[in-house]
C-alpha cells in the first residue's frame, strides 16, 4: 500500500473558508436520485451563468450544439465552445470534455463557465472545447456512459475539420466521473492500437485528469487500509463516502469489474503507449489515492505525467471561486493542456499551496 495520508490536511486556506461558508454535501437521504439530482443541476447551472456573467465570458466565447447519435441508435448533445476572438479560419486544437457529477449529475448547461474559463485562458489563436453531455444514472448503467464518451469521440473524428479543429492536436480530460470517462476512452483506443483493430484516426496528444473516479469502491485494493483516502474522508465535504456509495450503486454491477471503468487497476501492458498525462488531485478526497497510484504507475511505464496535488482541499473545490487554489487549478487545466500539445516530456510532481505566496 503506497501511503499519500501526508496530502490530507488540514490547510488553513479550507479551514478558514469552511469556518465561514455553510455548504451541504450532496447526497441526502430525504431525495430520490431524480429529485437529488434535478436540485443539484439547478444549482450548478444557476452558478455557471452567474460565473459567466460576472468574469464577463459571455461577451468572449460563443457555442454551438450538435447531435451525436449513439449506438443504440439514440441521441446526445456535444456543444463546441471557442473565443470570439478566434480568426476566422484558423485551425484550433481541441479539448474533449466530460463533466463530473458521478455519473448522476451534469447536463450541458452546467458546464458553460468550466468550458468558457478553459477557452479565455487559453492563450492566442485560442482552442476550441467539445462538452459531451453523456446519459446519466439511475435511467442508464453502466457502460452506457462509457459508450456514449466513446462514440462522441468518434463523432470528433469524423467532424474534427467542420468544427475547425486540428486533428494531429487533440487533448482529452475531465473531471471526477468524467475524468474516469477521459481515462477509459483514451486506455480502450490504445487497445484498439496495440491489437492492430480499427480505431478513430485521431491520436490523443495527452490527457487531463481532475480528481478522477478510476476505481470502483468495491474493486479498491486500498479501502481497508487505516491511512487511506477512503477511510480518511468518510465524511469528507462534497463527496462522502454516503455519495460516493449511491453514486457506485446507481451505475450497477457492471462497473465493479470493468476495466475501463477501473483504469487505476490496469496492468503494465496496459500502460505501455499511453499519451502524456496530466492529473490534478484533491488531498481531503476519498478518490485521492487511485489518482496518485494511477499516475504513479504511468510515469513508471514510461508515460510523461504531470502530477499537481492540493494538500487538504476536499473534492470538487474549484467550485468555490473566491479560492485562492479554485484559481489555481483552472490555471493548471490550461497549463496541462499546453503541456500537452508541447514537445515536452519531462515528468513532475509539484505539491500546490498559497502559503508559498506569503511574504
Amino acid at each position: 500500500m503506497i501511503d499519500f495520508s501526508q496530502y490530507q490536511g488540514p490547510v488553513a486556506e479550507w479551514e478558514e473558508f469552511a469556518a465561514s461558508t455553510n455548504f451541504a454535501n450532496a447526497a441526502t437521504q430525504d431525495l430520490t436520485p431524480l429529485e437529488l439530482r434535478m436540485r443539484q443541476n439547478s444549482t450548478r447551472i444557476s452558478a455557471s451563468r452567474m460565473n459567466l456573467k460576472q468574469k464577463g465570458l459571455l461577451h468572449r466565447i460563443s457555442w454551438v450544439d450538435h447531435s451525436i447519435t449513439t449506438r443504440d441508435s439514440q441521441v446526445i448533445v456535444a456543444r463546441v465552445y471557442r473565443s470570439k476572438g478566434a480568426p476566422l479560419g484558423t485551425i484550433l486544437p481541441v479539448y474533449l470534455y466530460y463533466h463530473g457529477g458521478g455519473h448522476l449529475f451534469g447536463s450541458i448547461e452546467t458546464e458553460d463557465f468550466a468550458c468558457g474559463l478553459i477557452v479565455t485562458n487559453y492563450p492566442p489563436p485560442g482552442i476550441i472545447v467539445v462538452s459531451v453531455n453523456y446519459r446519466h444514472t439511475p435511467e442508464f448503467r453502466w457502460p452506457t456512459q462509457l459508450h456514449d464518451a466513446w462514440d462522441a469521440f468518434e463523432w470528433l473524428s469524423e467532424n474534427i475539420e467542420q468544427i475547425g479543429g486540428d486533428q494531429s492536436r487533440v487533448v482529452v480530460g475531465g473531471i471526477s466521473a468524467g475524468g474516469g470517462l477521459a481515462a477509459g476512452v483514451v486506455l480502450h483506443q490504445n487497445k484498439l492500437l496495440h491489437e492492430g483493430q480499427p480505431a478513430p484516426p485521431i491520436r490523443f496528444s495527452g490527457q487531463v485528469l481532475c480528481s478522477p473516479w478510476i476505481l470502483h469502491p468495491l474493486a479498491s485494493p486500498f479501502s481497508n487500509h487505516p491511512l487511506s483516502s477512503f477511510n480518511q474522508n468518510q465524511t469528507a465535504p462534497n463527496l462522502p463516502w454516503s455519495a460516493l456509495k449511491l453514486y457506485s450503486s446507481l451505475l450497477g454491477e457492471a462497473a465493479i469489474t470493468d476495466s475501463q471503468f477501473n483504469v487505476a487497476l490496469s496492468t503494465d501492458d496496459q500502460l505501455q503507449g499511453l499519451p502524456k498525462t496530466g492529473c490534478l488531485v484533491s488531498g481531503q478526497d476519498l478518490l485521492r489515492d487511485e489518482a496518485l497510484y494511477f499516475g504513479d504507475r504511468l510515469n513508471k511505464n514510461g508515460t510523461p505525467t504531470k502530477v499537481h496535488v492540493f494538500p487538504g482541499l476536499p473534492h470538487g473545490f474549484r467550485r468555490f471561486t473566491s479560492l485562492w487554489s479554485a484559481s489555481r487549478w483552472e490555471e493548471l487545466i490550461r497549463e496541462c493542456i499546453q503541456w500537452c500539445l508541447s514537445d515536452d516530456t519531462k515528468s513532475s510532481f509539484v505539491v500546490e499551496s498559497n502559503l508559498t505566496l506569503e511574504p
